[in-house]
């Protein structure tokens, strides 16, 4: 009986030591990082600025800042750069136009 006894606490305490490791598990769990429109993704070096890739789907076109572009940049394509390498979010990176144009 005692055999018995001390089985059965053994397993109960089993039992507490894994539901409390998956308590601890569940609290320190990183948030999920899910691809989506506005997540911070790859990013590419355009003009010497680090841009990120998602930026496409608010609208700006990375092909045609190529080339002779690069060279010769404008104060609005400088100031466009800057803000699009420091966009977080593609909404944000919608706005870089319209507020380097304000400039």
């Amino acid at each position: 009986m005692r055999y018995l006894a001390a089985m059965c606490i053994a397993i109960f305490l089993l039992f507490l030591a894994f539901w409390g490791g998956a308590r601890i598990m569940e609290m320190v769990r990183q948030p999920n990082r899910l691809d989506d429109d506005f997540t911070v993704g790859q990013r590419m070096d355009l003009c010497g600025y680090s841009v990120d890739i998602r930026n496409r789907q608010a609208g700006y076109d990375f092909d045609l800042w190529r080339g002779e572009r690069c060279d010769s940049l404008s104060e609005l394509d400088e100031c466009l750069l800057r803000c699009l390498s420091q966009a977080g979010t593609v909404k944000i990176a919608g706005e870089c136009y319209p507020d380097c144009v304000k400039q």
